[in-house]
């Protein structure tokens, strides 16, 4: 669990995938009985394009742990990070099964739905995600997209009201998707000269 946390934190606190790399092996050599190290790798493994390797450990973390619900939200976000945007949204679906207050799995359908053009559906996951750093920019995203400014606007104020600089990163989401570049980049290097 020592080297998944020290991974996890160089790739998701320090945004090192290099420096990662070596803890979150080490980890899955280790813990490869512990359904929760598994996934973290699995993720890891995911975002950084290795997906046979992701696929691997997140069975194995399926086969350890069917009952905790963060491992099936997990196993959607290594489908998503797959782009197989279909195949993303069972097992978050059976996350919120086995937990409906769970945060993060109506956003994760969300996002699969707007990749999937499945807008009006995509809506109404974003609107029942609890976890507004993630409900909020999926609203402005696909309010945008059904041609709702005003409420895509609100969205994105909302979010810079009750997050600013915590939530730069969904802010460059936001005004990416909606085509400015040059604010997304923005919002970005700020992001990166706060830390």
């Amino acid at each position: 669990d020592a080297h998944s946390t020290l991974g996890f934190t160089q790739f998701q606190g320090r945004l090192d995938a290099r420096a990662a790399r070596a803890p979150f092996e080490r980890s899955r050599e280790l813990g490869a009985g512990e359904a929760t190290v598994l996934a973290r790798y699995a993720l890891y493994s995911a975002r950084t394009g290795q997906h046979r390797e992701a696929s691997e450990a997140m069975e194995r973390a399926l086969t350890l742990d069917r009952l905790n619900p963060l491992i099936h939200r997990a196993a959607g976000a290594i489908a998503y990070a797959a782009r197989r945007w279909s195949d993303a949204i069972p097992p978050a679906r059976q996350a919120l099964a086995m937990n409906p207050k769970l945060s993060r799995a109506h956003s994760a359908i969300g996002d699969a739905l707007l990749m999937l053009g499945r807008l009006d559906e995509a809506y109404a996951e974003y609107a029942a995600e609890p976890a507004a750093d993630v409900r909020l920019p999926g609203l402005a995203i696909v309010q945008r997209r059904l041609g709702n400014d005003a409420a895509a606007e609100a969205a994105l104020s909302q979010l810079v009201e009750e997050f600013g600089e915590s939530a730069l990163y969904q802010q460059a989401q936001v005004l990416a998707d909606w085509g400015r570049p040059d604010q997304a980049l923005a919002r970005l290097k700020r992001a990166l000269e706060v830390g």
